[in-house]
């Protein structure tokens, strides 16, 4: 606000001044007390180039022109974001006083007129904002930097430098009848400017009445090469995770057995492609008649844990690794495990179509799934073809050599929009010389009536025969379909799927999940499950509060279970306000009634309350649940989760009873993390999203002497907003050859001080190759405000004296003052006519950035005993001749 207001007072200073007497370059002819107006004052501007922008710096600001303090920082500046000039160059220019062309600032947001921030210059220009406090850089055509947000092809900033980027998650869980542990992490270390090692790592520990078992894998273990950012080549172990994503070229196969090998891989790649589609993955959903824990598996690993509500649900699939198979569902109701669903999943960065070029791959090696087949590894071939047809369609062809055997999967995906319309709509066929077959299909549609439609067909000859091979799958079918439409105020859904899939012995292969029942005996046993349900629900806003009714109808069948259909009611009543520590309070009571054929009539209550605040230092959530039923079976929930620099962490703990059937608490936890390890040192942060080789931002705060509290404000990745502290650093993880932005912004008033951020605020786009860490450097200033009074030794006022730690601010007539400071005074130094003042600051009550220092006491002394900063004779003298000359003639003698 004092920046505002000092720019504004230059310009009407200047502006009365002119309409009484004629400007001339003396002082004598400028109204007595405005003269230091007409020779300026060094204000601390916000500098931008287009919209990025360059942070705080020291400006002297004259009427009708500027002159840079540090012009050549500035230059350097300028180089950095893309100016193609040369620093000297721009260091001359800067050095100049430059005309300020206030009269074209978009002052007040008023940027619909037309002349509003912009000049043609032959060279450099600015455009001074006074009543924003910013100062705008103009730049002649061929001197500004290149946008990359319309190249084809994105690169790597310059700052990015080769460091290791790892990101390491951790899932647990527990019921009546297993438990699991998961450990996976996913690294990269850059080597050169295109190149670098990627790998992935997981850890797998189970146990259940029938045993136990762990395992530590490798899935990934490469070095890559990028070529031309076109094309690259790649060798180590590597499964398919890479083809399924842009850096492979976007590969969707579903039905090609494409597993991990030891070899070599070459082909094009989207890597670099600027996109702004996000992947998507095939649906996960699954219907629950009632709130559960569902817990998703890939084999025996644990992929994720999370709770849902009643009715067709989507299952969270964003840090499912890329790639196509087999997802299983096992579903906690009341802390027991009701029932287990398999349903295939698959996932690209993109929409499987890239751009408008050809993509390709080939790979070769030997077979590295040893610990699932009993055969030798054996040597593999497998090469991939995609062409684009028309906008929005391609064709895409894929084939597997396999000692004898040679399979093909042909492919259709097309993808379009329509109005307020869209949809996409794929299929693939799978044919072998073995036998093998399959087919899938998959359909979306959305215009208010929201369809999705996934079938899967896979049918494998080791389903007749008792031997297993690299190309083992199964025989599986399946059919999911959900709809929704919106309907008397609120929404209608429908769900409905089918899973019958014949499987090799669990114990071989990964359908082996500890604490399930031996489904097959032999190796053609099968089994089949079908689900439907209907459900109608709807929101009412009841003045704070909020109602949610859900009603619907259900019917369960399966092979290994009798056949279950009823109905279910649900009403939810919540609550959520903002509290005074800035976070936000959520309660919730709920009811839930279930009425099921061949069971008793159940009716099923709960109550649950959520507490969520935010700090500082990151977020925090703590959740309990009752829930209890007419059967006087009851169960409880305590959740927590807290969001920190270092990572995030979550623990669940549940407790059922009132049944005959021995029970243990249940137990779920998640914690996610990364590191970076490069020429700046060790960097720790927070492990949110992405599934690919990673990178990140590394910011560091400049110290600075007695600072506390937050030196600035960080977002940017997956991460929540953060503060950080003078001195300290912090970590953003992004995924490698994906666009990402961090924005630097001046931290929230604390109980310490107000910081502002001089250099390296706003905002920067990112794009970063797998095991690059780009430092960004801050540098902030703080403030604090300071209010008294300044008395003599007798205790008479220091009326009108200018204060020399602040800029020259002066006193009021009863000596009375406020200013910024940027630390704490000792002591406070005070110039009047009768000549400097010593003031000490013994003691200072704070609130917040407010600092109450009462009446101080000053006692004379001499220019030689001011600090070096503040002895400025000339300064002095021009303030104490301003001064004298503002006087009239019988309050100047006076002493």
């Amino acid at each position: 606000m004092k920046r505002h207001f000092t720019a504004i007072s230059i310009s009407l200073a200047w502006a009365l001044a002119e309409g009484a007497w004629a400007a001339t370059d003396t002082l004598a002819q400028v109204p007595a007390g405005f003269e230091a107006l007409v020779e300026g004052q060094v204000e601390q501007l916000e500098l931008q180039l287009l919209n990025r922008n360059l942070g705080l710096h020291p400006v002297m600001v004259r009427p009708g022109r500027v002159e840079f303090q540090q012009p050549g920082r500035i230059a350097a500046l300028l180089v950095e974001a893309g100016a193609s000039a040369s620093a000297q160059e721009l260091t001359s220019l800067l050095s100049q006083p430059l005309p300020s062309n206030s009269q074209l600032a978009c002052s007040y947001g008023l940027t619909s007129e037309a002349s509003c921030g912009y000049l043609e210059t032959e060279a450099l220009a600015v455009i001074l904002d006074e009543a924003g406090a910013r100062l705008q850089v103009l730049l002649r055509k061929d001197w500004l930097p290149a946008s990359d947000a319309s190249a084809l092809r994105l690169h790597t900033p310059s700052e990015a430098q080769n460091a290791l980027v790892h990101r390491q998650n951790i899932n647990i869980a527990q019921s009546d009848s297993y438990r699991a542990l998961g450990a996976s992490g996913l690294g990269a270390l850059g080597l050169g400017e295109d190149s670098h090692l990627g790998f992935t790592w997981n850890y797998q520990a189970n146990q259940s009445k029938r045993g136990s078992n762990s395992q530590l894998e490798f899935n990934n273990a490469y070095y890559r090469q990028d070529f031309d950012r076109e094309h690259y080549a790649q060798a180590g172990r590597m499964d398919m995770s890479n083809l399924s994503s842009a850096e492979g070229g976007n590969f969707n196969f579903s039905l090609l057995p494409l597993g991990r090998i030891d070899g070599a891989r070459v082909g094009t790649t989207l890597a670099y492609l600027n996109r702004e589609v996000v992947g998507q993955g095939t649906p996960v959903s699954l219907i629950l008649t009632q709130r559960a824990r569902v817990d998703a598996f890939r084999g025996t690993e644990l992929l994720s844990t999370s709770y849902l509500d009643a009715g067709v649900q989507n299952v969270d699939t964003r840090t499912f690794p890329n790639g196509s198979y087999p997802v299983t569902l096992r579903v906690i109701e009341n802390g027991q495990v009701t029932r287990t669903e398999t349903v295939p999943f698959s996932r690209t960065d993109s929409n499987g179509l890239g751009d408008d070029t050809v993509q390709w791959f080939l790979q070769g090696g030997r077979t590295a799934e040893h610990s699932l087949y009993e055969q030798d590894p054996a040597a593999v071939a497998q090469t991939g073809l995609r062409v684009p047809l028309l906008d929005n369609l391609a064709l895409t062809s894929g084939i597997t050599w396999l000692d004898t055997a040679f399979y093909n999967e042909s492919r259709l995906d097309w993808a379009g929009t329509l109005g307020a319309s869209s949809w996409s709509l794929s299929a693939a066929i799978l044919e072998g010389n073995d036998g093998a077959s399959g087919n899938s299909q998959q359909f979306t549609f959305n215009h208010g009536l929201s369809w999705n439609l996934y079938r899967y067909s896979l049918r494998s000859p080791s389903c007749e025969h008792s031997r297993r091979t690299y190309q083992q799958s199964g025989c599986n079918e399946s059919l999911t379909a959900s709809a929704s439409m919106p309907l008397a105020g609120g929404t209608v859904s429908g769900g409905y799927s089918y899973n019958r899939y014949a499987q090799v012995n669990p114990s071989y292969y990964w359908n082996a999940l500890p604490g399930e029942p031996d489904l097959t005996n032999t190796l053609t046993t099968a089994t089949w499950a079908r689900t439907l349900q209907l459900g109608f629900s709807r929101g009412h806003s009841l003045g704070q509060y909020h109602l949610i009714h859900r009603v619907g109808a259900f019917r369960n069948e399966s092979g290994s279970r009798p056949t279950e259909h009823g109905l279910y009611l649900s009403l939810s009543l919540s609550h959520s306000e903002r509290s005074t520590a800035g976070g936000f309070r959520h309660r919730s009571v709920g009811l839930d009634a279930r009425r099921e054929q061949h069971a008793s009539d159940s009716v099923r209550a709960s109550l649950a309350q959520t507490n969520a605040w935010d700090s500082e230092q990151g977020r925090n959530e703590v959740s309990t649940g009752l829930g209890y039923d007419d059967l006087g079976r009851w169960d409880a929930e305590l959740a927590g989760r807290v969001e920190r620099n270092w990572g995030e962490t979550s623990l669940a703990v549940s407790q059922r009873g009132g049944d005959r059937q021995h029970s243990r608490p249940g137990l779920s936890g998640n914690h996610s993390s990364s590191l970076a390890l490069g020429r700046e040192g060790f960097f720790w942060g927070p492990g949110q999203g992405g599934t690919g080789p990673g990178a990140a931002v590394g910011i560091v705060a400049a110290p600075m002497e007695n600072a506390n509290g937050a030196a600035a404000k960080v977002s940017g990745g997956y991460g929540a907003p953060t503060s950080i502290g003078f001195g300290e650093k912090r970590l953003i993880p992004v995924n490698g050859f994906q666009t990402s932005q961090t924005r630097i912004s001046d931290a929230d008033a604390s109980r310490q001080n107000l910081s502002s951020v001089n250099v390296g605020n706003g905002s920067r786009d990112w794009f970063l190759q797998p095991g690059k860490l780009a430092v960004q450097h801050i540098e902030s200033s703080i403030s604090y405000t300071y209010v008294g009074r300044l008395v003599d030794a007798q205790g008479q006022p220091l009326a009108q004296a200018a204060i020399l730690n602040a800029a020259m601010m002066e006193t009021a007539e009863d000596g009375s003052f406020v200013v910024d400071l940027n630390k704490h005074p000792q002591p406070l130094f005070a110039l009047d006519l009768n000549g400097v003042h010593a003031c000490a600051v013994q003691s200072a009550t704070a609130r917040s950035s407010l600092r109450r220092v009462g009446t101080l006491t000053c006692q004379s002394t001499t220019l030689d005993a001011l600090p070096k900063d503040l002895r400025n004779p000339d300064r002095l003298e021009r303030w104490t001749a301003r001064r004298s000359a503002a006087l009239s003639p019988d309050k100047r003698n006076q002493p």
